[in-house]
């Protein structure tokens, strides 16, 4: 009994030892290698007399808000880098840890150039890191950034941007390391992505090398920082083209709806002054409340976009409207005709803008031809009596009281379109009124087909690439 209790212990004491020399083993691989090592963390891995070369892939799962006012946008993206650190080889399996691993370990160190916020996602902030039994290292991290995108508006809403997310390392120079895409899918974007205003039409990788040069700078040439030295530099290029169906709804077609309406003053009467003012006014600070409101999501630039081309000329066409009635306006209460050569637009312009003098008659000068004329009266028709000189004086009197401007018409006349200032209407002759009239008729003609050739060449231009 005692012999086989013995046997049981013993198979058990030798059981555990072999099941704790593995645990141990198992533990000394995973969690305890980094530490059984004499790791220098801050010193580079070497790689002879060649720099280290770090892998980069994009996972682009992501992109929000590409906010034109601010020229920057968000993206949410998945950051791989692989390198190869010859310390850490071993005989054994995939040692996989968090960020609490990769804090005992050397790293590139690569930020985003053009970064103007940035953040690890995930409540325990996701990075998980992977070394393989030849020493090669993978980080990855999930990243949410705002990035900065210099945009060109001249021809914005049918604009297209280019912006990019650039990656440096911070501290090694080219002769320390030396970055590179990964040769399989370096970048890849999420096949479902749906961008709200925008649409990502492609993308570009390039490698570059950015230099820091500052000859003022006091310190000897063998020392490299940030601020000196040349540094290898990986760029990811989208090209967002911007969707225009909103600004083609909500802008371009009310602006156009709104000159038009402006016309509806060439078919009201030229006298018609309440309504046709009404209606350029109202036209003209509605236009101008919706020029602002696509303005104000801009930001405020050197040059001229194409919307700012767009509402300018707009503008032009609605205030002509109001030009062209007051012009008609004051022709309409002109009172003398017009003589002409040839009723054509030539000529009939000219008589229209050229002024007219007209003679002033004074009241003075009358009443001393009345009175001059009466002493001639009463001269020779002395020999006719007393009696018929008494009624000639009172008949002269009575015609100095009238209206001292006999040959002025009156305000029926003039609505009516009479002149009696002048001989009645010949060939050649237009009335004021008339010339309004044929005015406004040429202007329903001239503004809708200037405003179809402006359009003719907006749209031209807008959809040539530069």
């Amino acid at each position: 009994m005692k012999k086989s209790i013995s046997i049981v212990l013993v198979a058990l004491v030798g059981g555990c030892w072999t099941t704790g020399e593995n645990c141990n083993n198992t533990d000394l691989s995973a969690s305890n290698f980094i530490d059984s090592l004499c790791y220098d963390k801050w010193t580079r891995p070497s790689n002879g007399s060649y720099p280290l070369s770090v892998y980069v892939r994009i996972y682009i799962y992501f992109v929000g808000a590409i906010e034109a006012q601010y020229l920057q946008f968000t993206t949410n993206v998945l950051l791989s880098y692989r390198w190869k650190d010859n310390r850490l080889v071993r005989d054994g399996g995939i040692i996989e840890g968090e960020k609490s691993l990769l804090e005992k370990l050397w790293n590139p160190h690569l930020y985003v150039v053009n970064e103007q916020d940035s953040k690890i996602m995930g409540s325990g902030e996701d990075v998980l890191l992977t070394i393989h039994s030849d020493g090669t290292v993978l980080q990855s991290t999930r990243m949410k950034m705002s990035l900065l995108c210099l945009m060109n508006l001249k021809k914005f809403p049918f604009d297209s941007q280019h912006c990019p997310i650039v990656l440096e390392s911070w501290g090694y120079n080219t002769s320390e390391i030396n970055l590179e895409w990964e040769e399989d899918s370096p970048v890849t974007v999420n096949s479902n992505l749906e961008l709200t205003e925008y649409n990502l039409d492609n993308t570009w990788t390039t490698k570059s090398i950015n230099s820091y040069l500052f000859p003022r700078l006091e310190k000897p040439k063998t020392t490299y920082s940030k601020f000196y030295g040349a540094y290898s530099s990986l760029t990811v290029l989208f090209r967002f083209e911007r969707e225009i169906g909103h600004y083609i709804m909500d802008y371009y077609v009310p602006s156009i709806l709104l000159v038009v309406v402006s016309w509806v003053s060439f078919w009201l009467d030229p006298n018609a002054v309440p309504g046709r003012i009404t209606l350029g006014t109202s036209t003209m600070l509605t236009f101008i409340t919706l020029s602002r409101n696509i303005g104000s999501s801009l930001p405020k630039v050197s040059y001229i976009k194409a919307t700012e081309i767009w509402f300018i000329v707009c503008t032009g066409f609605i205030f002509g409207s109001l030009v062209e009635f007051a012009f008609v306006n004051t022709i309409w209460r002109r009172r003398k005709n017009v003589e002409l050569k040839k009723v054509n637009s030539k000529y009939i312009l000219r008589s229209t803008l050229t002024p007219q003098t007209k003679r002033k008659v004074i009241p003075s000068m009358e009443r001393n031809e009345s009175f001059t004329s009466l002493e001639g009266s009463k001269n020779s028709n002395s020999s006719l009596g007393p009696k018929y000189n008494s009624q000639l004086t009172v008949m002269s009197l009575g015609s100095i009281s009238r209206d001292p401007f006999p040959f002025t018409s009156s305000e029926s006349d003039v609505n009516e379109g009479k002149d009696n200032s002048t001989p009645q209407k010949g060939f050649f002759t237009m009335t004021p009124q008339e010339i309004a009239q044929w005015i406004d008729r040429r202007s329903r003609l001239v503004f809708p087909c200037s405003f179809i050739v402006f359009n003719c060449l907006y749209w031209t231009f807008v959809y040539i690439e530069f």
